[in-house]
């Protein structure tokens, strides 16, 4: 049966795998249903038969307990009230008897339809026996009545109440043999259930083990095999046979193995001539690189071809190289010969251009000094126009306060002219006052004469201002004079330094420049030196390339190349 399995395929190793398992799941999942349909019929009975029979047969025994408690309430009522209340009772009481009964009729099966008939004549009889009591009783004859009830509803009620526990019982018995079925089911189907459950997981754990081992052996051996041969390790074996995938892999890298020793021994004897010089050497199993190995040989014929044409090249090149070097040197001495002249030449221009830049130096830095010295007088002139101009304004504030003076000694004259009037008017008034104005009259003419005294101070004092305006007006416009001349002085000045500042500029961009021109003649100096060593060495090294050409030439010549 291993066998067997072994040559099937994976797909349906793993097929096999998953029959057992759900051949298992069917079986345990059948058996559950049915079971527990089984549980559920007896549930069902014992819920829907058993104990509503049991609660009915119940209501029945304390329904029958109620009519004979009213009964006898009714034959031993005191008043009309509570005969009647009692009659209503009993009246109620045997319609729930009935219905009852009815609803315990409906629950019955043939086995159990005896109880029924059995309750319902007894039933009947205490029926009819009760009608006799209440006719009786409403005929007056109570006594009678109550010796009916106490006798022969006596005994229907004992047959009754048999009657009704015999149906207790029945159902009791029914319910405690269907939940014994069911508790009998359950651990029938909780052991059966635990005996499949194990007989599965040991067919599944035995096909599991079987299918497992079958896959694992060749994976392992096929994986020990692929680590040597990452390793570069051909030399390994694969024994796994098998008509599944995993014996098709293996067979596949055995093939794979022998073809990689067969192609990785044609390119060691490949590589092995082609190391020894040999470079005819072709391969002697091309039949064997197929698919991606065929570019593998492809490579190496390129190779091969590659380095002998390359050989081949090298052998002609190599005479024409030895008659180069030759005319290589012969004009590298005349090169080296005409940069050492150009050498001294540039030397000479390097001498003279340096003692120009030395010249244009100086003037820059002269240039720089004059610009400074201008700046300063500049800064200077505009000083000096500054206080010019701080002068014309004190000289135009003197005019201003002249002015208000004047104002002020025109009110001056006024007011003497004013006192001068009120003098002559007192002056009237004293003498139209005769002895008593006399004192009144001598202060009227001091006032006057100090009137004619202000008024006089007053015509100097503005004959003054009057000259002293002139000379501030005359002053004003002298210094508005010296003003315009220092303003233009200052931007003459300031175009001289304006011009400075360029002349400075210009010069120091000169000297800039040159340098520039200096450290360029300086390069070239170094560039026709080192060019005039180089000849030197070139011509030395064409000399040893003429001879190193001879060498590689008869180098060349011990391969062998396919002309």
């Amino acid at each position: 049966m291993i066998n067997y399995i072994q040559n099937l395929k994976i797909r349906l190793k793993l097929y096999i795998l998953i029959g057992v398992a759900l051949i298992g799941m069917l079986i345990i999942g059948g058996m559950s249903f049915y079971l527990m349909g089984r549980m559920n019929d007896m549930t069902t009975d014992i819920s829907t038969s058993w104990l509503p029979s049991i609660d009915t047969a119940r209501d029945l025994t304390a329904t029958l307990s109620n009519i004979r408690l009213n009964e006898l309430g009714y034959l031993t009522a005191i008043s009309e009230d509570v005969e009647e209340s009692s009659l209503q009772y009993l009246q109620n009481e045997k319609e729930d008897m009935e219905s009852l009964l009815t609803t315990y009729k409906e629950l019955i099966d043939e086995e159990e339809s005896g109880f029924y008939n059995t309750a319902k004549n007894l039933w009947t009889q205490y029926r009819e026996a009760d009608e006799e009591i209440i006719a009786l009783a409403k005929e007056g004859h109570k006594e009678e009545a109550r010796a009916i009830l106490e006798g022969e509803c006596v005994e229907l009620y004992n047959s009754l109440n048999s009657a009704f526990q015999e149906i207790v019982t029945y159902n009791k018995e029914g319910s405690d043999a269907a939940t014994e079925e069911g508790l009998f089911l359950y651990r029938t189907a909780t052991y059966l259930m635990a005996a499949i459950i194990v007989a599965i997981i040991l067919v599944g754990v035995f096909f599991s083990v079987v299918i497992v081992r079958l896959i694992k052996t060749p994976i392992s051996e096929i994986e020990k095999a692929a680590i040597k041969m990452a390793e570069g390790d051909l030399d390994v074996e694969i024994s796994y046979n098998s008509k599944d995938e995993l014996g098709v892999l293996a067979a596949q890298v055995r093939r794979l193995i022998r073809k990689l020793q067969v192609i990785i021994d044609d390119e060691n004897k490949f590589l092995a001539k082609m190391a020894a010089g040999d470079f005819t050497v072709d391969s002697v199993c091309e039949g064997e690189y197929t698919g991606g190995f065929h570019p593998l040989l492809v490579s190496f014929r390129g190779i091969a071809e590659k380095l002998n044409d390359t050989m081949l090249q090298i052998s002609q090149s190599s005479s024409q190289v030895a008659s180069g070097s030759e005319q290589v040197s012969n004009g590298a001495q005349a090169l080296s010969q005409g940069a050492t002249e150009q050498a001294s030449s540039v030397q000479e221009l390097a001498a003279s251009i340096s003692e120009i830049s030395n010249k244009v130096n100086e003037n820059a830095d002269n240039a720089q000094k004059a610009n400074a010295m201008a700046g300063n007088v500049s800064s200077e002139m505009n000083v000096s126009n500054e206080k010019m101009q701080q002068m014309i304004q004190a000289m135009s504030d003197i005019t201003q306060c002249s002015n208000e003076i004047g104002k002020i000694i025109k009110t001056i004259e006024d007011i003497a002219f004013q006192t001068n009037i009120l003098a002559l008017n007192a002056a009237v008034e004293a003498a139209r006052a005769g002895a008593a104005g006399k004192g009144f009259a001598v202060v009227a003419d001091e006032v006057r004469n100090l009137a004619s005294k202000s008024a006089e101070a007053s015509k100097n004092t503005s004959v003054l201002i009057e000259n002293s305006l002139k000379a501030v007006e005359n002053g004003t416009q002298i210094v508005d004079e010296t003003a315009q001349s220092l303003l233009q002085a200052v931007n003459a000045v300031n175009n001289m330094t304006h011009i400075i500042g360029q002349i400075s500029e210009a010069s120091s961009d000169q000297a800039a420049s040159i340098s520039q021109i200096t450290i360029g003649i300086d390069q070239i100096s170094s560039v026709v030196q080192t060019n005039s060593a180089t000849a030197e060495e070139s011509a030395a090294a064409s000399e040893e390339l003429s001879s190193q050409s001879q060498l590689m030439k008869s180098l060349v010549e011990r391969f062998q190349l396919k002309k």
